[in-house]
């Protein structure tokens, strides 16, 4: 426990949601694990564990804690609670199915981009053709430093100075390949290449060999939605052409689904 409590938190809450996020990093824990790691008492892990089970959150399995089905309820209900994320889900469908290429949208939380919607075409295996682990490839919920993932950057684009520095400052720039922007001068000047050109790349710079496309989209207010982005393996995309017919793909539904949200607004 490092004690951190920002203003305005409940210490027994984020006690909590610490051990959630402690039993999720190690795949399950025990009790014993957890006191002996979070250097609490048996008395109160115990407490914290007993409450989070009987309300759905965690499972015991052979006195093993592990995440339960309500986070996949409850995200669920936040994945599609609003219809512009309702409608990012279909456009990510159709482009999957236009390009046969990964196609992903990503929605800024807590600092980072959480994928709320992904599709691969039925006919293409990454697994088969290109050897990525499961640790490279998005799934839904799956979290991301907003600095190397093409539609993270064109997020951060849209986002004010004191708001990139305060995801710098919790965040970091952490390195995961050698391509990857890990300095404040780098990120900067990558964000105003982007503002320029109306579209982020991210070559290599999350996983070795795959390539991305991203775009920020807007909600008819000005308010960001989320990035829409497209991934290629970078062996099958080594035209010249590839960044000009991709971005081009990606700005065009991009643009379509901001109009069906503005067109939204009208009829309301």
């Amino acid at each position: 426990m490092n004690g951190a409590n920002p203003g305005g938190s409940v210490k027994t809450t984020v006690r909590s949601l610490e051990i959630i996020d402690f039993i999720q990093k190690r795949d399950g824990c025990s009790l014993a694990t957890l006191v002996d790691e979070l250097g609490l008492a048996k008395s109160t892990v115990y407490k914290h564990l007993c409450t989070l089970e009987n309300h759905g959150y965690l499972v015991k399995e052979d006195g093993t804690y592990h995440i339960g089905l309500k986070f996949h309820h409850r995200g669920e209900y936040a994945r599609l609670r609003k219809r512009g994320y309702r409608l990012a889900g279909r456009t990510v469908h159709e482009l999957a199915e236009r390009t046969n290429e990964e196609v992903d949208f990503v929605v800024e939380n807590d600092g980072r981009v959480i994928t709320i919607h992904e599709s691969y075409h039925p006919s293409h295996t990454y697994h088969d053709d290109h050897g990525f682990s499961a640790e490279d490839l998005s799934q839904t919920g799956t979290y991301y430093r907003m600095h190397y993932t093409a539609a993270g950057k064109a997020l951060l684009s849209q986002s004010d100075t004191d708001r990139v520095e305060s995801i710098i400052e919790r965040w970091g720039l952490p390195k995961r390949t050698e391509r990857t922007i890990t300095t404040r001068p780098e990120l900067y000047e990558e964000l105003e290449r982007i503002r320029e050109r109306g579209y982020a790349i991210a070559d290599e710079e999350y996983a070795a060999g795959l390539r991305a496309v991203g775009v920020a989209v807007k909600n008819p207010d000005g308010s960001l939605l989320g990035g829409l982005s497209m991934s290629v393996p970078t062996y099958r995309r080594e035209s010249e052409t590839f960044e000009e017919e991709a971005s081009q793909l990606i700005r065009e539904a991009a643009a379509d689904l901001e109009d069906e949200l503005a067109g939204d607004e009208v009829d309301g």
